[in-house]
């Protein structure tokens, strides 16, 4: 069965991307009808990604076992980074839309990671081990907090603030790594070394499992495109750099 809970912040996300998408799309100066076809594109593949991916979970498609030989998470993971890679990278509508997007609106879209708390309720309720629990939970928080003061920087000197960003993308990506690979380290099955004594089971089966295997990839290209931000805005300056010193 679904959790209200889960469908709802989830929800909350997918709606908060595509109302900074619809904003991005009026910056960018496209065409209203291809605006339309876009924003809805991309709404529904949000929701079919979500609809399939809740489905996989709800039959416990993911669940660590000492049975399974080839976990499902990393797919889940990586296939959609490898998908959105080649369709973004080869996008100039994407291109014009990641120059027309701010800096900071990339940077504060993510402050729905300070949900990263539930890992820590789940491990004072005893149902984490604190080997997985706590570093994910806190990389989440803190990832989730910065996105106050970058993005206010980002938003007064969004060039100045470019190290900054940099930082900051740098500590979520590594927060998912931890996360990730603290999470397989401690479920049952061939890899496990860590927690023997309580091992990482809720991670792996619903509704929890939509973490790993929905905002993680989601967050990741987030990331991407955020990163994808920060080298548009060197290029620029680099351009204007060259251009003052010529004249």
């Amino acid at each position: 069965m679904l959790d209200v809970a889960r469908v709802a912040q989830d929800g909350a996300v997918m709606v908060g991307l595509l109302v900074v998408l619809g904003l991005a799309l009026r910056r960018a100066e496209l065409a209203p009808p291809k605006r339309g076809w876009i924003w809805a594109g991309t709404a529904v593949v949000l929701l079919a990604w979500y609809v399939v991916i809740s489905s996989l979970a709800l039959q416990d498609t993911f669940k660590a076992s000492l049975a399974v030989r080839v976990p499902a998470i990393p797919f889940a993971v990586l296939g959609p980074l490898l998908i959105a890679f080649v369709l973004l990278s080869r996008s100039a509508v994407a291109r014009a839309l990641v120059d027309a997007t701010p800096l900071w609106w990339l940077v504060a879209i993510q402050i729905y990671r300070v949900v990263g708390v539930e890992f820590l309720l789940l491990w004072a309720q005893g149902g984490l081990p604190a080997v997985f629990a706590v570093p994910a939970g806190l990389g989440d928080i803190a990832t989730g907090l910065l996105t106050i003061p970058v993005a206010w920087w980002a938003r007064r000197d969004p060039q100045k603030a470019r190290p900054a960003a940099l930082a900051w993308n740098a500590i979520g990506i590594l927060d998912f790594f931890s996360a990730m690979a603290t999470g397989f380290l401690s479920s049952p099955g061939k890899l496990q070394v860590l927690a023997l004594d309580q091992p990482n089971l809720l991670a792996s089966v619903y509704p929890l499992v939509m973490i790993p295997t929905f905002l993680v990839p989601l967050s990741f290209i987030l990331h991407g495109i955020c990163l994808w931000k920060i080298a548009r805005l060197s290029e620029r300056r680099r351009t204007a750099q060259v251009l003052a010193a010529s004249a």
